[in-house]
């Protein structure tokens, strides 16, 4: 009885060999053996295909924001046009620990959506949702596309880019520019202060290494966060001040 049984599987093998290698459809059912056996593989090329799309349309979209960014590089907001409002880190998700967190002042105490929020060495994020009480700060770190920061190196020359996209196992930002220039390990990561939420010259990090990427002219600029993003426990909420017309 086994060694019937292992007849039948060694005659199963030997047409599906013949069928896969050879295409061969007098044996119809056969066939289609051939996409279920490989269909994993499909799957994966074609996951593979549509993230280099993805990339691509995200890099060529970053690219004209950085554009924008250089024509615009005269208009800054100061940090001095905004007042501080401190709080407390209450809460974090676990499955979401690089993505935001909840602090303890809401709408009661003037906070407001898009609002940025700094702590003792630098930039943590913005706010994302606000309640009476509590408010949600997207972090700098998040992996969100849409959640994009104009920055610029402070070398010798600025250089202008725009953060977008993190590194969790190795803590690393990363900063798309499309200027080939000299940029050193250790050079200075500032807001620019252009969009109006984030004021111009707050620290995001520094210069840990570059990345170029195969067209030559995009780079890849990964950035150490100057802030504990990790286990942030107090922030400033910054809060733009009133203009008042005499």
């Amino acid at each position: 009885m086994k060694l019937r049984s292992l007849y039948l599987l060694l005659v199963l093998l030997i047409v599906t060999y013949f069928t896969i290698v050879y295409s061969t459809t007098i044996l119809k059912p056969f066939y289609y053996l051939k996409d279920i056996i490989f269909a994993p593989v499909h799957a994966i090329n074609e996951e593979i295909t549509l993230s280099e799309e993805l990339e691509s349309s995200i890099i060529n979209s970053l690219k004209e924001d950085i554009k924008n960014l250089e024509k615009l590089n005269n208009i800054t907001l100061s940090i001095s046009d905004f007042d501080m409002i401190n709080a407390t880190v209450i809460s974090r998700n676990l499955s979401y620990w690089f993505n935001s967190l909840t602090i303890n002042k809401g709408s009661s105490d003037g906070i407001k959506v898009d609002m940025a929020v700094i702590d003792s060495d630098g930039l943590i994020g913005r706010i994302s949702m606000v309640t009476n009480n509590t408010s949600v700060v997207k972090l700098i770190t998040t992996n969100d596309t849409k959640n994009k920061i104009s920055a610029v190196i402070n070398n010798k020359e600025k250089i202008y880019g725009i953060i977008n996209g993190y590194d969790s196992e190795n803590n690393l930002l990363h900063l798309i520019i499309t200027e080939n220039k000299v940029i050193e390990e250790g050079d200075v990561v500032l807001t620019t202060g252009m969009g109006g939420v984030f004021p111009s010259g707050i620290l995001i990090g520094k210069v840990y290494d570059v990345i170029k990427k195969d067209d030559g002219v995009t780079n890849i600029v990964r950035v150490t966060p100057s802030s504990n993003i990790k286990g942030e426990r107090y922030v400033t909420v910054l809060s733009r001040k009133e203009v008042s017309i005499n």
